[in-house]
């Protein structure tokens, strides 16, 4: 039976990302921003030495641009310092963002951190008290890498454990872009015991099995849309497989929060709300200050008060200063108001106003199946048509009463204005 070997599986830091299309105007705000890439990566240097891995990981992108600053070459120097001193190796692919043809200020890593080639797949073994444990790995040459790398990593039969490190798009991801993109058979057939990937920002563990594939997401979120837990995998492997456990390191989280306001009548009621929302993200924070979105919904009475020049704009500071006194801190980057009129169908059904017929065909309609079914045929089979493809049948009564609301909100609308 093959000794454990336990490691950190970490990838795409970023170090010294900027935070843009964020109102951090507080300068406590902004200064965590700016160096929450940088407590991330000591996070996880502080969680190898606590956790006594046997070896980093680090699967591309540890630098945010390939005309890496200074400052962030010092500090992941530095960093790679802390884990020779304790005896840890590091092993390292290069990413999209930080590839082998960028600007480099020549400042030397440690002999115990190991770069991988980025003309082709290079095997180092690592041992140490009786545990060998090959890993595999290739890094970028330049950013926009095309190739599918996987292809190229095909495990020695001599291995007793093999991990295999690469930054890439498994599944071809719309939403990041298509560098080194392969397939998850492109990875089974390599035969690695575990894939550590990069390149995808949220944790994730695409397979489990004979083969273990994972990407660790990224250590520090880089915006708002990346919200939720960040970090790395610890991982134990043998030859019975691949157990990880998700060790959190962000700095700041990112929060999003829908606060629907259907039954305040009031300003104090929207304000209630948003502070009970505010609550709940340092609640959910986990000791760590977040930055948070708010959008509020809703049919409410207090629409037209939230539609006042002004008020929602004092209404965010008002929650921003209570957030910040909050420990920890929450920022309220924004509130996006997308309440609608509050509507009283049964006062509408008796209106001899045109709103009110609207809301008398609808219900028309609603009431006979049949004569529902066929007018929404009606208007939806020439837009199938021109789509040329078949669609699941909507449910004539919801689509109907839809269009009814829509219809009313941009009448209440017309007449508030």
């Amino acid at each position: 039976m093959a000794q454990p070997v336990r490691f950190i599986h970490a990838a795409d830091f970023h170090l010294d990302a900027p935070f843009k299309g964020v109102d951090a105007t507080d300068d406590r705000v902004r200064r965590a921003l700016v160096e929450s890439t940088y407590r991330a990566l000591e996070a996880v240097i502080s969680e190898c030495i606590e956790r006594q891995v046997d070896f980093l990981v680090i699967a591309g992108d540890a630098y945010n641009s390939r005309d890496k600053s200074v400052r962030a070459q010092f500090a992941f120097q530095r960093a790679m310092q802390r884990l020779a001193d304790a005896e840890i190796p590091v092993y390292i692919v290069w990413g999209n963002h930080d590839p082998a043809d960028g600007w480099s200020a020549g400042i030397t890593l440690p002999e115990t951190v190991h770069v991988f080639s980025a003309k082709k797949v290079e095997r180092v073994v690592f041992e140490r008290d009786g545990a060998t444990c090959a890993i595999y790995g290739r890094s970028y040459r330049k950013a926009a890498e095309m190739e599918n790398l996987a292809v190229s990593f095909v495990r020695d039969p001599a291995d007793t454990l093999a991990i295999g490190v690469l930054h890439a798009n498994v599944g071809g991801r719309r939403e990041y872009d298509d560098y080194a993109p392969c397939s998850a058979d492109d990875l089974k057939a390599a035969r690695m015991d575990y894939w550590a990937l990069g390149h995808i920002h949220k944790p994730e563990q695409l397979f489990t099995g004979a083969v273990t594939a994972a990407y660790s997401g990224c250590t520090q979120g880089l915006d708002p849309t990346q919200t939720g837990a960040r970090g790395c995998w610890e991982v134990s492997l043998d030859d019975s497989g691949a157990r990880a456990t998700f060790v959190p390191t962000a700095a700041v989280l990112w929060d999003v929060r829908t606060v629907d306001v259907s039954d305040a009548v009031g300003i104090q009621d929207v304000h209630a709300a948003l502070a009970d929302a505010c609550d709940a993200a340092v609640r959910d924070a986990d000791g760590r200050p977040s930055v948070l979105r708010i959008e509020v919904v809703g049919r409410a009475e207090v629409h037209a008060e939230l539609a006042r020049p002004g008020v929602l704009r004092d209404i965010v500071n008002e929650v921003r200063t209570e957030g910040m006194d909050a420990e920890p801190w929450v920022w309220v980057d924004r509130i996006r108001d997308h309440t609608r009129p509050a509507i009283d169908l049964e006062t509408l059904r008796g209106s001899e106003e045109f709103a009110g017929d609207l809301v008398r065909m609808a219900d028309g309609l609603i009431d006979d199946p049949d004569a529902a079914a066929s007018f929404v045929a009606e208007l939806i089979e020439p837009l199938l048509e021109r789509a040329g493809t078949d669609l699941p049948s909507p449910d004539p009564a919801a689509v109907i009463a839809a269009a009814r609301d829509l219809a009313l909100d941009r009448l209440l609308t017309e007449e508030d204005r």
